[in-house]
């Protein structure tokens, strides 16, 4: 054993000894501490590394809920034919003695309560692939389509019509809703009412039109209400269809005027007074005034025939005025003002003017 030539406790990288035996000097033990060092590292990476292979486990068992527990990943079923409807099996709930089994029994049990059951075929032909899905998706059971009753069986969309005080035409659908063809029988109607279907006769699921007409031009003044029967002329089904409507009636002529009503022959020298004559016309009408027409008859027996023009309208009142030119002849001119509306009703109304002589 060496001592420090400086005769002090000990020189750097040395220490005394720790059994406290005056003058013993030990080295340092680097040896060890790197041994220990590297365990510490292997031990942490080993912890690292099963940390993510456990990880890794998770991920591949499938989704996890919540819970924490895992749910198995989901499988596409087999495609199956587009007219067949899947029915879901039952999810029977365990007890507590396949509670208490092991694991392996538990897995065969599944394996025997989830086999696939019978597949119930639709009545419709329409695809079923899309609902099976969505029935599968909400948990819901799918519900099969009732059938089509047997037979010739006949539905109209509507048993009221109301053509209001201006419509003339309606439209309702006659469908077969049987599985056989069916007849219709439409009953008797007013001759300015027509009911006529688009064909007398409707397949299984077809949609045929029923064009209800009214001809407001002959049709009574004030309020319309008749029941017409549709029916199937070979089955069941059809039903009464009631219309109704508002006829407001002819247009109503206020007045017409000739201005002058008197005048003088054609041909007469210009202060003689003037051969001609403005006729004005007033028709109240709810619906709407279409035309109005001038007829004449001059004298001598020549007719002529003028279209009104349009002046002016307030509401249902509107005025109409004309020309009447007299002729070489004198005499009379009878005219006959015709209005019509928008329905096609008439009214008529007279009048004359006096055509005189060249003043001498």
């Amino acid at each position: 054993m060496t001592h420090d030539v400086a005769g002090g406790p000990g020189s750097a990288g040395r220490h005394r000894s720790p059994w406290g035996k005056p003058g013993r000097i030990l080295p340092i033990r680097w040896g060890r501490i790197i041994a220990v060092v590297v365990a510490l590292a292997l031990v942490v990476v080993s912890l690292v590394l099963i940390r993510g292979r456990l990880a890794g486990d998770g991920r591949a068992a499938g989704p996890v809920h919540r819970s924490g527990v895992p749910t198995a990943p989901f499988a596409p079923s087999a495609q199956r034919p587009s007219d067949v409807l899947t029915a879901t099996t039952a999810t029977h709930r365990p007890s507590s003695t396949a509670a208490a089994s092991s694991t392996p029994a538990v897995g065969s049990a599944a394996a025997t309560t989830t086999a696939p059951a019978p597949a119930i075929v639709s009545p419709s032909g329409a695809p079923t692939g899309v609902r099976s899905r969505a029935a599968g998706r909400s948990g819901a059971a799918v519900v099969p389509v009732a059938p089509r009753p047997t037979g010739s069986v006949l539905a109209v969309s509507a048993t009221t019509v109301d053509l209001g005080p201006v419509d003339s035409v309606w439209r309702l659908d006659l469908r077969g809703e049987g599985t056989a063809p069916v007849d219709v029988a439409v009953g008797a109607s007013p001759s300015w009412l027509a009911v006529v279907p688009d064909r007398p006769r409707v397949n299984p699921g077809a949609d045929v039109p029923l064009v209800i007409t009214l001809d407001r031009s002959v049709a009574p003044p004030g309020p319309v209400d008749v029941t017409v029967p549709v029916n199937a002329r070979n089955g069941v089904g059809g039903a009464d269809v009631r219309i109704t409507a508002s006829v407001d009636g002819p247009p109503r002529i206020q007045s017409v005027t000739a201005a002058p009503d008197r005048i003088v022959r054609a041909g007469c020298p210009p202060a003689a007074g003037v051969a001609r004559s403005t006729v004005t016309v007033t028709a109240l009408d709810e619906t709407g005034i279409f035309a109005v027409e001038l007829a004449a008859v001059l004298p001598g027996g020549r007719t002529t025939t003028e279209s009104l023009s349009l002046g002016q309208a307030t509401g249902d009142r509107s005025t109409w005025t004309g020309t009447l030119a007299s002729t070489q002849d004198p005499g009379t001119i009878n005219y006959t003002a015709t209005v019509t509306d928008l329905e096609g009703r008439r009214s008529q109304s007279s009048g004359s003017l006096v055509v005189l002589p060249c003043p001498s």
